[in-house]
């Protein structure tokens, strides 16, 4: 079996749709500082016969994303084939609910995700930006009654009236909708500042979820979790990449304990590309001790509100070393948090 780097998941290869367009800071910085990797490797793989064609820019342009989005009916079915279960981050290259996209389509993808958990016991994980959208599609008789429709038919094809084990599969699809979610598809969505939480938080808890996970990765500052203690999981994360931003460790730290003090999961998936060096509270509350700033390439200060001059709450000197070097230790500790199995 195929297996993501992605701590969070077991398998990132099924991607059923291409294209994508930037929607918000997490997406990419001024500058072009941080920034999508699934943009920059449909850049790098732009040419004509590559996948990234029509889809991104050469990186010789720019490389960004030129907004054409599609669905690849050529790869709606690989889960259905994958035998052994797994979770399966949805489409990690794209958005399931990206505007250019029509509903009627991606409940297709929903009803194929119905059938690869109950033929095969996958948990299927989609990741928006989009919480909007989501919540209106997922609201929508019309939504489910395709993706109900779909997945019915994806497991009686594969169905043999004589194996048990398939008919099992059979009996336990249900009449999916708002008041029944599948408890095979977990949905997320993507926050990495306070702006980017209360724009989403509304829409988010109020989308039919068996499981509703989020994702603070990038972590660009720092987050009031007051009023997701609907959410089962989140996922804490510094950006990674060659023009990476640097995240503070208390805006972890924060998350980890609000986690832990509303029951929900806690996942450190990494500490990006970026350690602190020099905490002032905790290291030098005289200021006695205070290192001189480097190359900005490479040192950074940075404070609690996310500022990058000297002075604001936690000072700390963020040195960049590498996402391997930084590793995914949050205070010498390992958090590696999932909301409880669902069947």
């Amino acid at each position: 079996m195929a297996t993501s780097k992605i701590e969070w998941t077991d398998r990132s290869d099924w991607n059923p749709i291409r294209g994508c367009t930037r929607i918000s800071p997490g997406c990419g910085g001024p500058g072009d500082h941080g920034g999508c990797y699934a943009e920059a490797m449909a850049a790098r793989f732009s040419d004509p016969g590559q996948w990234g064609h029509g889809f991104a820019e050469r990186i010789a342009k720019g490389g960004r994303w030129t907004g054409e989005v599609a669905v690849q009916w050529d790869r709606i079915y690989l889960p259905l084939r994958w035998r052994k279960p797994a979770k399966i981050f949805a489409s990690s290259t794209s958005d399931f609910f990206h505007a250019a996209l029509q509903m009627e389509d991606v409940a297709q993808l929903f009803g194929v995700m119905i059938a690869a958990h109950h033929l095969r016991g996958h948990t299927l994980q989609v990741l928006t930006k989009r919480a909007d959208v989501m919540r209106a599609w997922l609201n929508n008789s019309e939504f489910w009654d395709i993706a109900n429709a779909a997945a019915w038919v994806h497991v009686m094809e594969r169905v043999d009236p004589l194996d048990r084990r398939s008919d099992d599969a059979r009996a336990k699809l249900d009449d999916y909708g708002p008041e029944n979610p599948p408890p095979g598809i977990w949905l997320g969505v993507s926050v990495e500042d306070q702006q980017r939480a209360d724009e989403r938080m509304y829409d988010f808890r109020n989308t039919p979820a068996a499981v509703h996970f989020v994702s603070y990765e990038p972590a660009l500052g720092p987050v009031d979790w007051s009023g997701w203690s609907f959410v089962d999981q989140i996922i804490g994360g510094g950006e990674s990449g060659p023009k990476a931003r640097p995240a503070h460790p208390q805006w972890f730290r924060d998350t980890r304990d609000w986690c832990e003090a509303f029951g929900v999961a806690y996942f450190h998936k990494q500490n990006g590309e970026w350690v602190s060096v020099y905490d002032r509270d905790r290291d030098d509350p005289e200021w006695n001790k205070v290192p001189k700033p480097g190359d900005w390439d490479r040192k950074r200060w940075l404070n609690l509100a996310g500022g990058q001059g000297f002075h604001g709450d936690k000072l700390n000197m963020m040195l960049k070393v590498g996402k391997k070097a930084a590793g995914r230790l949050l205070d010498g500790v390992e958090h590696n948090g999932f909301p409880e199995a669902l069947s």
